[in-house]
C-alpha cells in the first residue's frame, strides 16, 4: 500500500453502512454520533499519536460466560505489554508497529490489568467487571454559557455501579427536564440502530453512556438539567448563562 484514509471520522445518519436497516447510520467512524471514542479511536491514536497509549478490549462484563475463552485485544505503542487477570500474569508479548496484541482470556468476574514499557517508563491501564446499575451521572463539558440563543453545553451521561463505574452493558432508559436560562435540544446515545427521538425527553444509553445537548436563552441565568430513570439514583447538573 502506497497509503490509505479513514473513512470517516465520526459516524453519521443516512448511509448505513455496512450494515443496513433497521441501521440509521454509518458504523466505521472513529467516533460515535456523539463523539464518544470506539476502540478503534485508541488504534489510531496509538500509531498517529505522539502521547502514550495502552487501551484493552472489549470491556469485562460477561456474566454467564464464566470459563469461556473470550479473546482480549491491546492498542499501544508501548515496546511490551504484559496482561494480568486478577493479578496472574497472562504473559508478555512484544508489540509490532501499527498491530495489537491479543490473549484468549477465560472469563472470570475481576480485573484486567495491561502494564506496558516504553522509552524505559511503565504504564499501566485496568479494566473491571463493574456491579449493577445503581445511579445516572450527569457531566456537562462546560459550566458557562453565552446568554446568545445558541450556545450550547454537551453533557455526557453514565449510568454507573455503586462504586462510579460506567456499566457497559447498561441500557436504561434516561429521562431529561430542563429548567431555567435554556432548552434541552437533543439527544443522541451513538447507537447506529437506535430510533428514538433525537428531539424527545428520553434515550437508552448505549454502552452505559447517551449525550443530552442544551443550549443558551437570550437572557442570563441559570439552566438546571435533571436526569432520572427507574430504580436509579438520579442527578443534576447547574450552568450559568451570562
Amino acid at each position: 500500500m502506497s497509503g490509505g484514509f479513514v473513512w470517516s471520522g465520526f459516524d453519521y445518519r443516512g448511509e448505513p453502512t455496512p450494515f443496513q436497516w433497521p441501521a440509521v447510520s454509518s458504523q466505521y467512524g472513529v467516533l460515535d454520533t456523539c463523539g464518544f471514542p470506539k476502540d478503534a479511536f485508541y488504534y489510531y491514536q496509538s500509531w498517529w499519536g505522539a502521547q502514550p497509549v495502552l487501551h484493552i478490549l472489549p470491556h469485562w462484563n460477561w456474566h454467564g460466560q464464566e470459563g469461556k475463552e473470550i479473546p482480549v485485544w491491546v492498542y499501544s505503542n508501548c515496546e511490551t505489554v504484559e496482561l494480568f487477570l486478577n493479578g496472574k500474569s497472562l504473559g508478555m508479548q512484544t508489540m509490532n508497529r501499527n498491530s495489537h496484541l491479543e490473549w484468549k482470556v477465560k472469563y472470570a468476574p475481576g480485573k484486567l490489568v495491561a502494564k506496558g514499557k516504553r522509552n524505559g517508563k511503565t504504564l499501566e491501564t485496568t479494566v473491571k467487571t463493574t456491579g449493577k446499575p445503581a445511579a445516572v451521572v450527569l457531566e456537562p463539558d462546560r459550566k458557562a454559557l453565552t446568554a446568545d440563543g445558541m450556545d450550547i453545553s454537551l453533557l455526557t451521561v453514565k449510568v454507573v455501579d455503586a462504586q462510579g463505574r460506567t456499566v457497559p452493558t447498561s441500557t436504561n432508559a434516561v429521562h431529561f427536564s430542563v429548567a431555567g436560562a435554556g432548552q434541552l435540544i437533543g439527544l443522541g446515545n451513538g447507537d447506529p440502530a437506535c430510533h428514538e427521538s433525537d428531539k424527545g425527553k428520553q434515550r437508552n444509553v448505549f454502552n452505559g453512556l447517551c449525550l443530552a445537548i442544551v443550549q443558551s436563552s437570550r437572557a442570563p441565568g441559570t439552566i438546571t438539567v435533571q436526569a432520572t430513570s427507574p430504580g436509579l439514583k438520579s442527578a443534576a447538573a447547574s450552568i450559568q448563562v451570562r
